[in-house]
């Protein structure tokens, strides 16, 4: 897979220039140290740079089975890997930021993951909806689950820190584990209903 990291969107390139210079290696950094064997799923909020770096990161680990990225701009999401081959295990997802004014029984972008039922080893949170993205992630880990923020230090995603201990405070990204009290307090994830397979796109 291609360590080139970059693709062209309305006529534009987006690329490590639009971050800070250490941004693309902390990241890397953070991936090798914290997620660097026993990862077999992986979520992302936000896609974008990230998704073809955890996407590299992915393919040379012996056990990863569903690299989830879900993002609120289909066309943003789709020119990621317009130019690339994209992983067999790699499922992208565009949805709706708040989901229907009704009933309705589909889950939006935050709580997704959700209707899946399952646990996840490594969770990015790089989009909107940040603090709703952390309390769901809160529900889809497991004790070894590997918890990393971008832009963590702004006041008002500090009530994370109720859900999980830090790790590590980065320059770019803060890595956490879920709180074992937390943990034990949630108990069983229950399979929600809602939303179409990931397996679909």
């Amino acid at each position: 897979m291609s360590e080139e990291i970059g693709f062209d969107f309305g006529g534009k390139r987006v690329s490590a220039d639009k971050f800070r210079p250490i941004y693309i290696s902390e990241f890397k950094r953070v991936l090798e140290t914290y997620a660097a064997w026993d990862i077999t799923n992986i979520l992302e909020w936000g896609s974008g740079l990230t998704t073809q770096i955890l996407a590299a990161h992915a393919a040379r680990l012996p056990n990863v089975e569903l690299f989830l990225t879900i993002d609120g701009k289909a066309a943003y999401q789709q020119a990621i890997f317009a130019e690339r081959e994209r992983p067999a295990f790699l499922k992208k997802l565009a949805l709706d930021l708040t989901g229907p004014q009704s009933l309705a029984p589909e889950l939006p972008y935050s709580t997704y993951p959700l209707s899946l039922g399952g646990k996840f080893d490594l969770i990015f949170i790089d989009g909107r909806r940040r603090m709703e993205c952390a309390f769901a992630a809160a529900l889809l880990s497991h004790p070894k689950t590997v918890v990393v923020v971008h832009d963590y230090r702004r006041p008002r995603y500090q009530p994370i820190l109720t859900l999980f201990d830090v790790i590590e405070d980065g320059k770019e990204f803060r890595v956490l584990r879920p709180r074992a009290g937390v943990l034990a307090a949630l108990g069983d994830l229950p399979t929600l209903p809602g939303s179409p397979s990931p397996a679909s796109s």
